[in-house]
């Protein structure tokens, strides 16, 4: 288990990417991280990389902040790869974490061997959402962080369908819910 609080210690700049042609857990782990970094560490540069997100997640807080990679020369503090089972699959924010000070993966592929220097790999978690949610200070959660985070967890459970779901996926789904989301919107919205 990892904490952030910890990882963000000494950090002024974070890069924060995930698997190329994101998934609504890919977008909406990536999403409650970077908001929640803009929000709980105002003074961060942070920046989330991705591919072009399907249109139905553009509604999550941050969506329109998410850059394509440009400066190649750019170099962070602290690279955070989500939900990715390899650092191929960071695509083209490769560059950012092969030069950043220290890199964090945090992903519930059982295919990763983890390639990141610390990594949080969970294999029996629904989604790298759900360990997302176990990193950050449950009360600093605002409203915009659990509505990504709920996105991440109901795509990848089929809306707590599929086997991956276990009490602690319903357990942190109520959590979410308390933060005061209009989870069936959401539901109906970017998975129906």
């Amino acid at each position: 288990m990892i904490n952030l609080a910890e990882e963000m210690r000494g950090v002024k700049s974070v890069a924060i990417s995930g698997h190329i042609r994101p998934d609504g857990d890919c977008v909406g782990a990536c999403l409650a991280v970077y908001n929640y970094i803009r929000e709980q560490y105002p003074d961060v540069e942070a920046q989330v990389y991705l591919d072009p997100i399907p249109q139905v997640f553009s509604f999550l807080k941050g969506a329109d902040e998410i850059c394509l990679v440009r400066d190649r020369e750019k170099k962070y503090d602290l690279f955070m790869g989500l939900d990715s089972g390899d650092k191929q699959r960071l695509g083209e924010s490769l560059c950012y974490f092969e030069t950043a000070g220290r890199t964090l993966c945090i992903d519930h592929h059982i295919s990763n061997q983890g390639y990141a220097g610390k990594n949080y790999i969970v294999p029996e978690a629904s989604s790298t959402s759900e360990l997302v949610f176990g990193i950050l200070e449950e009360e600093k959660i605002s409203r915009e962080v659990a509505e990504a985070l709920y996105v991440g967890i109901v795509h990848d459970t089929g809306v707590f369908q599929y086997s991956c779901t276990s009490p602690a996926t319903m357990e942190t789904a109520g959590k979410l819910m308390g933060k005061g989301i209009d989870f069936t919107r959401i539901i109906d919205d970017t998975f129906y």
